[in-house]
């Protein structure tokens, strides 16, 4: 069921790519520094062992809403399946909340922000969470660069808190550099260079690039899609993944 909302999902953003018309007064929520009200339907598949045939798909239902131009609140509910030739389970995965603070880019195109986030243990399956609640604090500075180009980077860690013992600790860091173009044409293309070191298992390290497209249809309304892969390391969470958006904006 869940790859059925994927295909539909990339189709919708097919179509919107044909059709949009869209002015350039509106944010899209794209730019880490913007601070908009949201609501975002995401599904996503994850191959986990393209050989051993192991994946994981997700319907995820994301949330965020103003409080006031510095601060926003959000939540994100996955509804999770995971698949292997063993055994394939369905669910609800870990839950996460998120508090952000956020400062646009000033005169100097300098802006900056903090987040964070929460990932509760709500997992129905022990295939599809942790099984600890997570806290997962991260910073980053964007820099506003000319031809409507921005970068930014930032550090974000994962760290296991409390949980079933007998589950394995969460303890690694990411580092992220995010480059992004947006048009005129209110459309933009982004890419995200993720560096995964798991501090648990003795410096283990992951490289994974991921590329993102995507359009604003009207005022309110943005569609995407992004895929990323295991590119080197010595860590391997994932041979590839692949995932579509749907978001409303304003509402």
């Amino acid at each position: 069921m869940l790859r059925k909302y994927l295909t539909l999902g990339i189709l919708l953003w097919i179509c919107a790519l044909a059709n949009a018309q869209i002015q350039r007064s509106y944010h899209y929520g794209v730019v880490p520094t913007e601070n908009i009200t949201t609501f975002e339907v995401n599904p996503s598949t994850t191959v986990i062992d393209n050989s051993g045939g192991i994946s994981f798909t997700q319907l995820t239902l994301k949330a965020y809403r103003v409080i006031d131009e510095r601060f926003n609140w959000g939540i994100e509910a996955p509804v999770s399946r995971y698949e292997s030739p063993d055994k394939s389970v369905n669910g609800l995965g870990d839950v996460l909340a998120s508090f952000s603070w956020l400062i646009p880019e000033n005169e100097d195109s300098l802006g900056y922000g903090f987040k964070m986030e929460l990932f509760l243990p709500t997992a129905t399956d022990k295939r599809l969470g942790t099984g600890k609640l997570v806290a997962s604090p991260s910073a980053f500075v964007l820099f506003s660069l000319p031809k409507n180009l921005y970068a930014a980077f930032g550090y974000k860690h994962y760290q296991s808190v409390v949980g079933d013992h007998a589950r394995d600790d969460v303890n690694y860091g990411r580092l992220r550099a995010n480059i992004g173009y947006m048009s005129p044409a209110q459309w933009w293309v982004l890419t995200n260079l993720y560096y995964y070191i798991n501090y648990e298992r003795g410096g283990q390290a992951e490289f994974i690039p991921e590329l993102e497209i995507g359009t604003l249809v009207n005022e309110g309304t943005a569609f995407y899609i992004n895929g990323s892969t295991h590119a080197s390391g010595n860590w391997r969470t994932k041979d590839w993944s692949l995932g579509v958006g749907f978001k409303l904006l304003y509402f």
